[in-house]
């Protein structure tokens, strides 16, 4: 009689074998960022829903709207907000730690820790190869978050588009400037901003 020879062909693997994915906490990722893990890395790297991502390095294109909304943050704020360029902010429910291009915080030191979500009162993304990226997952990590206002600037396009009033995972304001418009934040209403101000060629 011959033995019956078991037909594993079907079968599930074991959990064991099954891979796993396992997201870096924002402590983790501040660790490293403290440790100089990036600091030879050309481009941005930023914590976003617990992966690394990383971004192309700036070209002038891009550098230069960012240096516009520097000098215009400055000017505008005075002493009522901190400006942030390029710094992290922690979302720790959202196990990111996000770079913004201009961020407008509550006034204070920031020397033992980044700001939270309820400190920033503007955050600013100038969008380059990242539109996509911008005009969904980061606009959807900073709605959760709780950021109450979101600029996503689109140089290829040269428009603003204004985000307000989160809730959950969206804004439930969403509008788009052109170059004729003005803005101002929520904020600071009387810091108006010329949209064409930021395309203006060189001279």
């Amino acid at each position: 009689m011959d033995s019956a020879i078991p037909n594993h062909a079907n079968d599930e693997p074991p959990p064991a074998a099954v891979p796993m994915t396992v997201p870096i906490t924002t402590a983790q990722y501040e660790t490293l960022v403290s440790s100089g893990t990036f600091e030879n890395t050309s481009g941005q790297t930023e914590l976003i829903h617990g992966r690394i991502v990383h971004m192309n390095p700036q070209g002038p294109e891009h550098a230069d709207p960012i240096d516009h909304l520097n000098e215009w943050s400055f000017e505008q704020v005075g002493r009522r907000f901190t400006i942030r360029i390029e710094k992290l902010i922690l979302l720790v429910g959202q196990h990111s730690c996000p770079e913004p291009d201009i961020v407008w915080a509550t006034r204070r030191r920031y020397s033992q820790r980044h700001p939270h979500p309820d400190e920033v009162h503007l955050l600013i993304e100038v969008s380059k190869s990242s539109v996509r990226f911008d005009r969904t997952e980061k606009m959807q990590l900073y709605a959760e978050a709780g950021i109450p206002e979101y600029w996503q600037i689109d140089i290829a396009e040269k428009t603003v588009t204004v985000h307000r009033d989160p809730h959950q995972q969206r804004y439930r304001s969403i509008q788009t400037y052109e170059q004729s418009d003005i803005i101002g934040p929520l904020c600071l209403p009387d810091a108006q901003l010329a949209i064409a101000s930021l395309f203006t060629p060189d001279r």
